[in-house]
Formats: structure tokens, sequence, C-alpha cells
């Protein structure tokens, strides 16, 4: 099973030639499945066993929804189930209660300490000391996300439906280079994914966490402090706002990149697309998010 979904990368679910680590799961579990049904028919008769036979696929399917918090590389379905690929989450005979919670409604805002949360939240916080807005774009087919405009020490809670998968932004700037963050939710195994991206840019400090603890994405550093004119982006009347993007049409900007290797961690965000070690997985359906411009 290691092997198998050392297959599969971040973008197994969009590339069917990457989806061989997750089928080939999906077939093994099928096999013992046949086994243990066979041999609980063959005891049943004799030793009363029953239906217990069953259990210890129960336990397995159960440890492989939810048990890992931080999964690294290799992330299987950060985009949802591939079609024709029956992912061993969708066999499971016991759900989490996240994957059955209602669909959160997309203009689901609500200040940070009211309501208790249900289904898939993300709690923004902006630790800067301007007001800053911070705009969703969802992946195709899923819903849209209303923007949120955040006083400077604010915090609000944004709910969103079982599995959506997309990314935010601060406006910050003129929208030609900015941190990303970037989300799936209820994906592969019923995990909550989820990376700080620095392939379009930076205008913002941004990290992403498990509420309550666990793996951060990002860096709460000001890239600012210590770049070189080279890599600042700037509007068009020549005010500096954050640093360049990495890549560009597939084409990287080497001096961008170097300047990120030496503030970004190998697990801290994306630096080039194929950073997926970066991206981090979790069984929390709620993430914490501060956040605060460049300037």
């Amino acid at each position: 099973m290691q092997q198998a979904l050392a297959t599969d990368g971040f973008n197994a679910p969009m590339d069917l030639k990457k989806a061989g680590g997750l089928e080939g799961i999906a077939q093994v579990l099928a096999q013992m499945e046949q086994v243990l049904s066979m041999a609980t028919s063959l005891l049943g008769g004799e030793g009363g066993v029953g239906g217990q036979g069953l259990s210890g696929l129960d336990s397995l399917m159960g440890g492989l929804e939810g048990g890992v918090p931080d999964i690294g590389g290799g992330v299987p379905d950060i985009g949802g189930a591939a079609p024709g690929v029956q992912t061993p989450v969708a066999a499971a005979p016991q759900a989490p209660v996240a994957q059955n919670a209602p669909a959160a409604k997309a203009e689901g805002v609500t200040p940070a300490g009211g309501s208790s949360k249900n289904g898939n939240t993300m709690t923004f916080t902006n630790d800067g000391t301007s007001p800053m807005t911070i705009k969703f774009t969802p992946n195709a087919g899923d819903k849209e996300i209303n923007s949120v405009t955040l006083k400077p020490g604010e915090k609000k809670t944004v709910e969103f439906p079982e599995g959506w998968s997309g990314n935010f932004r601060s406006t910050s700037g003129d929208g030609a280079a900015a941190t990303l963050g970037e989300v799936k939710f209820n994906g592969g195994f019923n995990q909550t994914y989820y990376d700080v991206s620095y392939i379009e840019g930076a205008n913002a400090s941004m990290t992403i966490a498990p509420e309550g603890g666990g793996k951060k994405s990002g860096t709460e550093k000001s890239l600012l402090e210590s770049a070189p004119d080279s890599v600042k982006a700037k509007t068009a009347d020549g005010s500096v706002y954050g640093i360049k993007k990495t890549t560009t049409s597939n084409v990287q900007d080497q001096g961008v990149v170097d300047f990120y290797r030496k503030h970004v961690g190998a697990d801290e965000g994306y630096v080039i697309p194929t950073d997926d070690a970066s991206t981090l997985g979790t069984n929390n359906t709620h993430l914490e998010v501060h956040m605060k411009d460049l300037t």
C-alpha cells in the first residue's frame, strides 16, 4: 500500500496516468474483503463467528480514512476522485462525521467565537495594521464564496460546502502578484488538504494550520524586509507592494526562485509547481488562517 500511495501526486485526479496508486489500493482492499467474506462464511456455521470477521476490514478502512494528520507529498485526491477510479474512502463502511455534514452556505460568514462550527470552515485573522479584503476563487464547478473584509485584529469564520476546493488571496496591490492559500475539503480519505503558494507571487504574509494545532503552511515573516529591488512587485506608479511571481507560463525566474528558497522552508509552501511536499493534509475540517499585507 505504501508503494501504491507513493505513485500518486498532487495532480493525481487531474491526470489518470498518475492514478494507479489509488486504483491499486482499491483492488487490494476488494480482494481482502472477498477473503474475509469467505472466511466468515466458512466459520459462521461451526464457530458461531457470524459477521465478526468483517470488523477487521472495518477497522482497516477506518484507519485509512482519517489517521494521519499531515500527509506531505504524495497526496491522494486533492481535487476529488478521478473518473473511473474507486478510492478506498468511497468503499468505507463508515464515514467520518464531517462527510455527512450538511453543505455550508456559500455566503455564511460569522464572527469568530460565534455559534458552534459545523461542516467545513476557515477562520481568518487580520494580523496587520490596515483593513484587508480576502477574495475567494473556486475551482471549476465549485460554489462562489463572498469576499471578506477584516479590520486590523479582526477575525471572521467562513463556511464552505462539502468538497469545496479553490484558493484565496488578499486583494492588495495590483493583482499581478499575490500570495495564494489553497484548500480542498473532503478530499481523498476525507482529509482536508491545504497549502500556501508563492508561485503567483506574494502580497501578504500567510499561514494555514488545523484549528487547535497541527502542521503549519506558510510563513509569518515579512518577505519584503530582506528583498532586493530586483524581486519586488510594483504597481504602475512604482509603489512596492510585494514580491514577484516565480513562474509565468511555465517559465521560472531563477532569481525570484532563489530568493524564496532562502526564506520559505521546504514544506512551508509552493515556490515552484513541483513542490508537492508542501501540500499538507489533516482530518480536521476547521482551518485557521493568519494574514497581513506586506505593506
